[in-house]
């Protein structure tokens, strides 16, 4: 076998070898190329032919993705390659079908973490959490529970997964360098020379913001899907199913859920039960003692806030604040500013990412009102540069995001949804079967695509399959946990933790099949209070 070199851009991914023992390690993503597309090609021959070959294409591409047998960049442009080419909808359509409010509002919230960064406003929040939490992870993971979810009712769950996320990394590169907690697993990336693979407790604690900003998301009737849904249900049901509708419903599940999520985590990625994690973080509990007081240090050696970090944070509050007051439903709301034309929650965060760019980073442009003469003339570099942008987007993570608005576009075209539907109908489902496959449809649904899409376009298809499906179908869609591409909250903590399609299967399976009972429940218990008519 050939000696192994260090790896230099345009080098061979691997060292060549002809050690045939080594097959199933070096070759067998590419044998699954091949091999997946051949299984499933019997699915070509079934008598509905479009819903037979979007069926086809969405297996391969997701099990290329789960399997991650090649970049996610290319894997998510199999639907604009051969959506048109088996005859389901034409290339101009899937492609705008990729750029959608949603992904925007992503982009933005990806340009506030690097505006963080940045300034290093990440840190100094880090340094604050530190000071709360001590040196404890799992008083780390509580206290992101606590704070995402709430901040996610309020504000926006893909804007707030991004801000925790910045100060979750921040805090896990102190435990780091502190001995607490390794950042880093010893994994050899299967890129060589990319971005090193996250230790199993750093996961734990990425995993732990994406959750539960959804869950956080999920009584909130200021953010989709639940505002696209408040409405869809005020015209499919004879009642008036408003926000506190969703507040009776929801509320306890996701508190149950919470729980469960704090637990699970523990338990599969913190050591909560043994195994190595737990014997490696009992070997940095040593460590704790002194973190805090190297907190203080470090503070005093950052010295004060500079301007661009107050100029930042500045920034970063008035982005919360128009998210908040965006379309709050208790009252009229900046989006109702026009009567003609919807204001998206991208609007907000795109608008603000341009002052990002825009506002200088030091005192050089206001020095004479400021009352500060800047320490150093010259040119005033922006809040955030191009450069961190370019380096610090998940960029084949939003693209696979993306591939999830055209399964939905797609869907609609190939007449999947409507074919749902209609076995449904055809099958004269009672109220309880009806709300079980309902709410699996819907989770297996939201699982492949974000819930606000398919809120939009897939339940009212839904609803001519009758209330007594399409309801449960509807609030199943805030079962989130088992892709990066579930949610834009979930493809930015998979994008900045490099966390694996297989990592949140693991993290998210058992919060999903107990949402998914604590919604059946909640459903059956106060399902005719929450949707009159229902």
């Amino acid at each position: 076998m050939a000696e192994a070199t260090e790896y230099k851009p345009g080098d061979s991914p691997l060292a060549e070898q002809d050690d045939r023992k080594l097959f199933c390690k070096y070759h067998y993503k590419g044998v699954l190329i091949l091999l997946i597309p051949l299984i499933f090609a019997p699915i070509l021959l079934a008598e509905n032919v479009l819903v037979a070959r979007f069926i086809y294409l969405t297996i391969c591409l997701y099990l290329y993705y789960i399997l991650n047998v090649m970049a996610q960049g290319a894997t998510a442009f199999i639907y604009i390659t051969f959506v048109p080419v088996f005859g389901i909808a034409g290339s101009g359509p899937v492609s705008n079908s990729y750029y959608t409010d949603l992904i925007f509002l992503t982009y933005g919230s990806v340009f506030l973490g690097v505006v963080m960064d940045s300034s290093k406003l990440s840190d100094r929040l880090g340094i604050l959490v530190i000071k709360i939490c001590g040196g404890n992870i799992r008083i780390l993971q509580l206290f992101l529970v606590i704070a995402t979810a709430v901040s996610s009712i309020f504000v926006n769950s893909t804007v707030m997964s991004a801000f925790w996320m910045k100060i979750a990394l921040a805090v896990m590169n102190e435990f780091n360098e502190a001995g607490i907690a390794r950042m880093y697993s010893d994994e050899e990336p299967y890129e060589r020379g990319s971005k090193p693979y996250p230790s199993r407790p750093a996961v734990g604690i990425y995993l732990t913001v994406c959750y539960a900003a959804s869950l956080g998301a999920m009584i909130s009737p200021m953010q989709d899907p639940n505002g696209v849904l408040i409405d869809l249900f005020n015209v499919n049901l004879k009642g008036k199913a408003g926000a506190e509708s969703f507040l009776v419903l929801l509320i306890v599940p996701m508190i149950l859920s919470l729980i469960v999520l704090i637990v699970w985590i523990n338990i599969m990625f913190l050591g909560l039960v043994g195994g190595s994690v737990k014997q490696e973080l009992a070997e940095g509990a040593g460590n704790r003692a002194g973190i805090k007081q190297a907190m203080v240090d470090k503070s005093e050696k950052m010295g004060p806030w500079t301007i661009h970090t107050k100029l930042s944070l500045t920034l970063v509050l008035i982005t919360f604040l128009l998210m908040m007051t965006r379309k709050p439903r208790f009252m009229d709301g900046w989006d109702t500013i026009s009567k003609t034309t919807a204001n998206g929650a991208s609007v907000a965060v795109i608008g603000m990412s341009i002052l990002f760019f825009a506002v200088p980073a030091n005192y050089l442009f206001c020095k004479y009102y400021m009352c500060r003469q800047p320490k150093k003339e010259g040119t005033a570099p922006s809040l955030l540069g191009w450069k961190a942008v370019n380096s610090n987007t998940p960029w084949g993570h939003i693209f696979m995001l993306a591939a999830g608005f055209s399964f939905v576009y797609s869907g609609l075209h190939a007449g999947f949804f409507d074919y749902l539907a209609d076995s449904a109908a055809d099958f004269k489902m009672g109220r309880g079967m009806s709300l079980v496959y309902g709410s699996f449809l819907g989770t297996l649904m939201t699982a492949l695509a974000p819930a606000t899409t398919l809120a939009k376009h897939a339940v009212p298809i839904m609803f001519g399959a009758g209330k007594k499906f399409a309801v449960p179908f509807g609030t199943a869609l805030h079962n989130q946990f088992l892709l990066p591409n579930s949610t834009s909250a979930n493809t930015i903590v998979a994008g900045w933790g490099n966390i694996r399609p297989y990592q949140f299967l693991l993290g998210g399976l058992v919060p999903t099949i107990l949402m998914f009972i604590f919604t059946l429940g909640f459903i059956m218990a106060l399902g005719g209070t929450a949707f009159p008519g229902y």
